[in-house]
């Protein structure tokens, strides 16, 4: 049963206004969203908004606030990084890195600590054919060489011969008159 029956005329007569209050409301309810309504729509506002302080609202923002609320890493998620990167003008970039400045902070004994010089050398003696060349150079160093002690050889058989021819007082012979050869002079 209901509270109110049980207490008679008096919960009556409390009920009734109760009744009368809610209707009341429901009603008051829809006239208060109708003028609101009315009200908002002669509400010009770009007027209102050009009215708003924005330094002082700005002032009144709590930043570090706000930042921690935000979610750094889910903004990052949404990101596509390779439509990023592909708007990046990669010369104008280049053009603004101070190279000089990039040099100065570079510790090239540390970079050159960092090679292993033995294995470069031997990659470079591994792309130049050295026995070759030590050949190549060293036989044509033996060549020349062979030629001019065979041609000093000569020489000093012909002085020894004419020496000796003077010696001995002898006559040259038609081998003796025959012009040496000019020194060779290796290069």
């Amino acid at each position: 049963m209901d509270a109110h029956r049980d207490t008679g005329i008096a919960g009556t007569l409390l009920f009734v206004p109760r009744l009368v209050l809610r209707a009341a409301g429901a009603g008051l309810d829809a006239v208060v969203r109708e003028l609101l309504a009315a009200v908002v729509r002669r509400i010009e506002l770009d007027d209102v908004v050009s009215r708003v302080d924005v330094d002082r609202v700005v002032e009144r923002v709590d930043v570090d606030r706000v930042v921690e609320r935000v979610d750094v890493d889910r903004i990052v998620s949404r990101v596509d990084v390779n439509r990023v990167v592909r708007r990046v003008d990669v010369d104008q970039v280049v053009d603004r890195v101070d190279v000089d400045a990039i040099a100065r902070r570079l510790d090239v004994d540390a970079v050159i600590a960092r090679i292993d010089l033995v294995a470069l050398v031997l990659d470079v003696l591994a792309e130049i054919d050295v026995q070759r060349i030590a050949r190549e150079a060293g036989s044509g160093m033996t060549r020349e060489t062979v030629e001019a002690v065979r041609e000093r050889g000569i020489r000093a058989d012909r002085l020894v011969t004419q020496l000796t021819d003077r010696l001995l007082r002898r006559m040259p012979d038609a081998r003796n008159g025959i012009p040496l050869p000019p020194p060779v002079r290796p290069a």
